[in-house]
């Protein structure tokens, strides 16, 4: 298994314990669970398989990020205006 965390993500690239190059290998993405975390430790997708599942499960990822960051900004400055 390889397991890289650059900042607060990281994904781990999983196969057979037994076989150094997999027949099939897949990733999972991670995040850090915490500002203790050493490494990102919790896992945000499923297995992914190719590069059209990676690239669809972070654009969906990004898009979905982008509504909760316009949804945070909308109600914080709704609360300060009450």
């Amino acid at each position: 298994m390889i397991e890289e965390t650059i900042g607060a993500f990281g994904f781990h690239l999983v196969g057979d314990k037994d076989v150094p190059r997999p027949l099939r290998p897949n990733v999972r993405l991670y995040v850090k669970s915490s500002a203790l975390s050493r490494s990102a430790d919790l896992a945000i997708s499923p297995h992914l398989s190719s590069n059209a599942d990676i690239d669809q499960f972070v654009d969906e990822a990004i898009a979905a990020l982008q509504k909760l960051r316009l949804d945070a900004k909308q109600a914080l400055s709704s609360e300060c205006q009450s």
